[in-house]
């Protein structure tokens, strides 16, 4: 008898086909030359975002930071619950969510 495989890996999708992120943070990732979700599996999103800033020349868009933070999540688990894929649940004041991007 065969059984199917478990996949314990996040799936890895380009950056680019992602519906859930907006072009301006596709845009981003592409200046950071992260071009799959696997270049962010362990990676933090605020130091994303920092250095986007950085290689930018100026302080990006807060939503691109709440962007970067929902796809950091969905690189990181391999069944991302659709609620948490909309960046607005990624705000800095929502307290639920900063106990799940912190348990990794």
């Amino acid at each position: 008898m065969f059984f199917k495989k478990k996949n314990k890996e996040p799936a890895d999708v380009k950056i680019s086909e992602l519906g859930f992120i907006s072009d301006e943070a596709k845009e981003a990732f592409g200046i950071l030359e992260i071009e799959t979700t696997a270049q962010l599996r362990g990676k933090q999103a605020d130091n994303l975002y920092l250095d986007y800033c950085v290689e930018s020349g100026g302080v990006a868009d807060r939503a691109i930071l709440y962007e970067m933070r929902c796809t950091v999540y969905f690189a990181n688990t391999v069944k991302p619950d659709e609620k948490m894929l909309r960046w607005w649940n990624w705000k800095d004041e929502t307290i639920e969510n900063t106990e799940l991007y912190n348990e990794e």
